[in-house]
């Protein structure tokens, strides 16, 4: 069983990065009457509903294929961290991977899910179950990548760039204020 939910911000900044499915658009009005319980800066929470509002109002098989142009076909987007690591691509990325399922193991959280342990909405989805402090030194180790997808939806002006950006000024241990 997994530990209870301490951050909620992080749960909502890694449900708004999964695959946009029908199950995932169902669940986009308890997350955004979720944010004003979440820990959220009014800034922050604004920034989340209109990312939560674009989600409701675009068409579901369009939001699915940017989704997958975005993060599954763009190498600089790719949510799984490890993949951002070293030139060595895939090659390095089974000790980290290991060493990152044992962290969630040892912590007493335990992966529900198919997806490799440095998934990004996973890895906010662990984060929610720290108290802020510890989540957002968990995400520090995490800078690098998390900021090379930020620099790249910001290439490409996407519409998720706010989530990242959250996400960024967390693992750099800002507030709304910082910049990624």
């Amino acid at each position: 069983m997994n530990a209870a939910i301490r951050s909620p911000a992080y749960g909502i900044l890694g449900a708004l990065l999964e695959y946009p499915d029908a199950a995932f658009r169902s669940r986009l009005p308890e997350l955004r009457a979720a944010l004003p319980a979440s820990g959220l800066d009014p800034g922050e929470e604004a920034d989340l509903t209109q990312v939560g509002a674009w989600m409701m109002e675009t068409d579901g098989l369009d939001l699915e294929a940017l989704y997958v142009r975005t993060f599954d076909l763009d190498p600089k987007a790719d949510l799984h961290l490890t993949s951002h690591l070293g030139a060595d691509g895939d090659r390095n990325r089974g000790p980290d991977l290991i060493r990152l399922a044992a962290h969630f193991e040892a912590a007493g959280w335990a992966l529900a899910t198919r997806e490799l342990p440095d998934y990004l909405p996973l890895v906010l989805e662990f984060s929610a179950t720290r108290d802020d402090e510890a989540a957002r030194a968990f995400l520090a180790d995490a800078r690098e990548p998390i900021g090379a997808i930020a620099a790249r939806l910001e290439e490409l002006d996407s519409p998720y760039l706010p989530v990242m950006r959250l996400v960024a000024r967390r693992a750099h241990g800002g507030h709304a204020a910082s910049k990624t």
